[in-house]
C-alpha cells in the first residue's frame, strides 16, 4: 500500500489495490513510512539528523502538544545536533489563510517540517510544506482524524472552509502510549470520523451515477479490510483499551490513504462533513467555542443517514419536481446567514447549479438504481448507538450547538460547497426538514 512498517504493521492486504479497483485508473500511492514504538522521538531525531544533518529543521506545536512530546522531541533533535526552528502555535489554533501565511513564512530556508499534534497542527505544516516544496513528517498525538496520510488539507480561505491539496508527509512516527492515553473526545471524534466513510461513500456512488461516473470501489475495499478493528470496540476505545485504540488509529491512517488513491476527499468525507464545516465556518459570527471536527462530524452522520432512512421509503413519483425554485430559495438565505462570507459561499453554491438544476429529470431515471444505494445505509440509531458507547456525552449541549444553529446547517450547510451530497438529494426529495427533526430527537 505504499506504506513501509517498520515497527507496529499497518496491516493492508495488497492485493486490494488491484482487486478492489472497478474504475481502471492508476491510483497515486503515496509513499509513507511507519514508525511506532516507544523510542519514537529517538528514531525520529536520527532520521533527521542521517537525512538532513544539520540543516534547519520547522518544529510546529501548540501548547499542548509541545507538553505531551514536543518538549521531549525538541530535546532529542537539539541533542542529535539538528538545527531546530520552534514554531509555537496558539491554544485552539486555526488553519486559515492568516494563519497559513505565517507557517509558511517560517519556512523559508528549512529543509524539513515536523508537525506534532493532529488535526489542525497536520494541516498546516503538510499544506505549508507542500506549496514551499519542501519535506514533511508528523509525529501524531491522538486518533482523532484521518487525515495524517491524506493528500488534502482543511483549510478556511476567505472564510470558506476549503479542502485543498497538500503532500502526505513521508514519515510517520508514533508513540503508542500518546494515542493510546490521549483524552476521550479525541478518541471520539476518530471513531466518529473515520465511521463517516460508510455514508460518504454512498454519496459519492449517487454523485457518481448521476453525474461524473468517476467511483472507485478501492477506498471502500481497503477500509473492509482493517473495518473490524474499529467498528466493533466502542466501549473498548472508550475505555482506552490499547488494541483498539492501535486499530482506531490504523483505521483513520488506512481511511487517509484511501483519500489518497482516490485523489480526492470524496470517499471519507460527503453531506455529513459539510454540516462540520458550517459551524467551522460560522464561529466567527456567533462566537461559538469550536469543537473538535470529528464529533461535529459525528453529529453530521446522524443527519445524513436521516436523510438516507428518508429517502429509502420514497418512491420515484413522491418529489416535487421544482429544482430551479429550491436553488434560488436556498441562495436567496445566503446573505443572511454568511454577512462578508457570502460571496465566497455564493460562488460555491453556484458552481453546482447546473447540476442541481437537473435533478427534475435525473432523480425519477436513476430513481431505482438510486434506491438501492440509499437502503445499504445504516439506520441513524444505529450510529447513535456507537457513539454513545464510547462514553461520552453524544448531543448538541455536549457540543455547544443549539437547536436553531443544528437546523439552519442542516438545511443550508449543502450550500457551502459544490459537491453533490444526499442533503442535496433530501432537500430535492422534500424530505430535508423531516430528516432533521429525526436527527434532533437523537440528539436531543
Amino acid at each position: 500500500m505504499g506504506v513501509e512498517v517498520r515497527n507496529h504493521p499497518l496491516v493492508v492486504n495488497p492485493e486490494v489495490c488491484v482487486s478492489g479497483c472497478t474504475c481502471g485508473s492508476e491510483h497515486p500511492v503515496p509513499q509513507v513510512t511507519l514508525y511506532s514504538g516507544r523510542d519514537a522521538c529517538l528514531v525520529m531525531a536520527e532520521d533527521c539528523r542521517a537525512i538532513y544533518g544539520t540543516k534547519p529543521v520547522l518544529l510546529i506545536y501548540d501548547p499542548q502538544t509541545y507538553a505531551v512530546v514536543g518538549v521531549q522531541l525538541q530535546q532529542q533533535l537539539e541533542k542529535l545536533g539538528v538545527s531546530v526552528t520552534p514554531f509555537s502555535l496558539p491554544e485552539e489554533p486555526h488553519a486559515d489563510d492568516v494563519t497559513i501565511a505565517e507557517v509558511r513564512a517560517a519556512c523559508k530556508g528549512i529543509a524539513l517540517v515536523i508537525s506534532v499534534g493532529s488535526g489542525t497542527i497536520n494541516d498546516l505544516g503538510k499544506y505549508s510544506a507542500h506549496h514551499e516544496e519542501i519535506d514533511f513528517w508528523t509525529m501524531p498525538t491522538a486518533s482523532s482524524m484521518n487525515g495524517y496520510t491524506s493528500g488534502i488539507a482543511a483549510i478556511k480561505v476567505k472564510g470558506v472552509k476549503r479542502t485543498l491539496s497538500a503532500v502526505p508527509p513521508q514519515r510517520i512516527y508514533v508513540l503508542p502510549d500518546v494515542v493510546q492515553h490521549a483524552p476521550l473526545k479525541l478518541r471520539q471524534a476518530g471513531f466518529c470520523d473515520v465511521l463517516a466513510k460508510v455514508v460518504s461513500d454512498i454519496d459519492w456512488q449517487c454523485e457518481s451515477l448521476l453525474f461524473s461516473g468517476g467511483y472507485c470501489g478501492l477506498p471502500a475495499a481497503m477500509m473492509a479490510e482493517v473495518e473490524n478493528s474499529y467498528s466493533e470496540c466502542p466501549d473498548e476505545i472508550g475505555r482506552g483499551d490499547e488494541a483498539a485504540v492501535i486499530g482506531l488509529f490504523h483505521g483513520l491512517l488506512i481511511s487517509g490513504v484511501a483519500m489518497s488513491l482516490a485523489g480526492s476527499s470524496a470517499p471519507a468525507s460527503g453531506g455529513e462533513h459539510l454540516v462540520s464545516h458550517f459551524w467551522d465556518m460560522r464561529e466567527p459570527i456567533t462566537g461559538r467555542e469550536p469543537e473538535l471536527h470529528g464529533l461535529q462530524v459525528g453529529v453530521g452522520i446522524i443527519l445524513s443517514t436521516a436523510c438516507y432512512q428518508r429517502l429509502a421509503r420514497l418512491g420515484r413519483d413522491d418529489f416535487p419536481r421544482h429544482a430551479d425554485q429550491l436553488f434560488n430559495m436556498t441562495a436567496a438565505r445566503i446573505p443572511k446567514i454568511w454577512g462578508s462570507y457570502a460571496d465566497e459561499v455564493a460562488k460555491q453554491f453556484h458552481n453546482k447549479r447546473d447540476a442541481l438544476l437537473q435533478f427534475d429529470d435525473l432523480l425519477p431515471q436513476k430513481w431505482d438504481e438510486l434506491q438501492t444505494l440509499f437502503r445499504q445505509v445504516q439506520p441513524p440509531e444505529y450510529f447513535a448507538d456507537l457513539f454513545v458507547r464510547t462514553g461520552a456525552p453524544f448531543n448538541l449541549e455536549a457540543f455547544r450547538l443549539s437547536k436553531d444553529e443544528f437546523m439552519l446547517a442542516a438545511l443550508n450547510s449543502r450550500a457551502i460547497r459544490e459537491r453533490i451530497t444526499v442533503l442535496d438529494l433530501a432537500a430535492h426529495a422534500g424530505v430535508l426538514e423531516a430528516a432533521t427533526e429525526d436527527a434532533l430527537h437523537l440528539l436531543g
